[in-house]
């Protein structure tokens, strides 16, 4: 009998044995499935996901972009007519017009001085003792109608209703070139516009008092 008992524990205790070197061991850290690859630990170098940096509105001072002065606005280029140029006007007096300090116009008879804010000694005013005479254009100086030297026949011909032409040759037409005028019943009296042409482009464009009486 008692050496039954021994026989049955020690059986006992190879089964426990057993038993325990059969049972999984216990790990700290998470446990993975038989056969699966251990997940490496994470790196102390590994660079973490780039975050864009909060972007904070721009706020522009003031000053940044001030106003523009008007001061630095191109001028305004003058206009010619319907009766006058700056300050100066057809029919005013020699010395009213030498009091602008547009030109020096002295005596009494025909007489021509430079437009000075042509700056060309080749554009000149005419007078005589009727007053100005004739006032001419420069450079892009337009009449309020936008015509100016250089603008064709056909633009000055729908500009004004009243424009007519000189006649320049043996049938009285027009061949490109010559003198015509225009504004004369445009309601401003003892004044008109006067034009020359070549090749059907103005090449002189001027106001002109209606009784002028120093030249053709």
């Amino acid at each position: 009998m008692r050496h039954t008992i021994l026989v049955l524990a020690t059986a006992a205790g190879v089964a426990a044995a057993a038993g325990c070197a059969g049972s999984p061991q216990r790990l700290d850290g998470q446990a993975s499935p038989a056969g699966a690859a251990t997940p490496a630990p994470p790196s102390a170098t590994t660079a973490a996901p780039a975050v864009s940096p909060a972007v904070s509105p721009s706020v522009t001072p003031s000053s940044a972009s001030p106003k523009p002065s008007k001061t630095s606005r191109s001028p305004t280029t003058p206009v010619l007519g319907p009766t006058g140029f700056g300050k100066l006007y057809v029919g005013m007096s020699i010395k009213a017009a030498a009091a602008t300090g547009e030109v020096d116009a002295t005596g009494t008879g025909c007489g021509s001085a430079p437009l000075k804010s042509a700056n060309d000694a080749d554009v000149t005013v005419i007078y005589s003792e009727r007053g100005l005479l004739y006032i001419p254009a420069y450079g892009r100086i337009a009449t309020p109608e936008g015509i100016r030297i250089g603008s064709t026949y056909e633009q000055v011909d729908r500009a004004y209703s009243d424009f007519f032409l000189r006649a320049i040759d043996a049938e009285g037409g027009f061949n490109g070139s010559g003198t015509a005028f225009a504004g004369e019943k445009d309601g401003h009296a003892g004044v008109h516009y006067r034009f020359a042409f070549k090749n059907s482009k103005v090449t002189e464009l001027a106001l002109e008092h209606d009784d002028q009486n120093c030249y053709e």
